[in-house]
């Protein structure tokens, strides 16, 4: 997963804002089994770090959790906002704040963004004791043939974007800092699995979310977009994603 420093990135991270409203309808959310499992020991106060547009905010809220949102992007928060959730701008290590605890920290797919030494001793210091910190990232995987001719359109078309389809199973981890800090405990990763089926228009709009997508030129983009809808047109007009989400956990001494 990527544990990566991609922080020093800031302009990728604050690139899913340039149409927030198409991220929130086009990025896949979380598995209902994740979001029961972090809600299973009462949560009284959780902070959704780089909670972008509210996918996994808006979930704890409706599990009655208390939840604050912290998002660099005031164009993500503005659409949090809009399902009901409150959100303080600000990158996570730079935040205010203010003093308060929290006994559940989530981040979903945006810890990568995050700088790690002071970013792990912030968590440090917001969690209760017994506090638990949860991260997260999805992955979508699509089925072989269509994944051969998904590589071939990225090598011809955008040789330097991620090809969005493969699975990641065997791939180490960067190292997790959390899982050597004195004040955490970590637990072992987890793997929650999921599936959905997405038109072609529907996966190349999803691909379009993601950062080193969104820096190819538009009319490669374009390009690109159009090839991989062609592609799953070719095979039915429907993709069966076998997705998942990876989860790594740490609990507060």
């Amino acid at each position: 997963m990527p544990l990566e420093d991609l922080h020093p990135e800031r302009d990728r991270a604050l690139s899913f804002g340039v149409d927030a409203s198409a991220y929130d309808r086009s990025r896949s959310g979380y598995p209902a089994a994740l979001l029961d499992d972090l809600v299973v020991v009462p949560v009284i106060a959780a902070l959704d770090v780089g909670c972008g547009t509210g996918k996994v905010a808006v979930e704890l809220a409706r599990r009655r959790v208390p939840v604050l949102g912290v998002d660099p992007d005031p164009r993500m928060a503005a659409v949090a906002r809009q399902h009901g959730i409150t959100v303080e701008i600000g990158r996570f290590e730079d935040w205010d704040d203010a003093g308060r605890r929290f006994d559940l920290i989530t981040c979903g797919h945006a810890w990568h963004w995050i700088d790690p030494v002071p970013g792990l001793e912030k968590a440090a210091r917001l969690l209760e004791p017994g506090g638990r910190l949860a991260r997260f990232w999805n992955y979508h995987v699509v089925p072989a043939d269509l994944l051969t001719e998904f590589r071939a359109i990225y090598a011809d078309l955008a040789p330097a974007a991620t090809v969005i389809g493969g699975d990641p199973g065997g791939v180490p981890d960067a190292p997790d800092p959390f899982t050597s800090h004195p004040a955490f405990t970590a637990s072992a990763p987890r793997t929650y699995r999921w599936q959905r089926r997405l038109t072609g228009g529907q996966w190349a709009d999803l691909v379009a979310t993601f950062a080193d997508h969104r820096r190819l030129r538009p009319e490669i983009l374009h390009r690109l977009r159009s090839a991989l809808r062609e592609s799953i047109e070719r095979h039915g007009g429907i993709v069966d994603v076998e997705g998942g989400t990876y989860v790594l956990r740490a609990r507060r001494q």
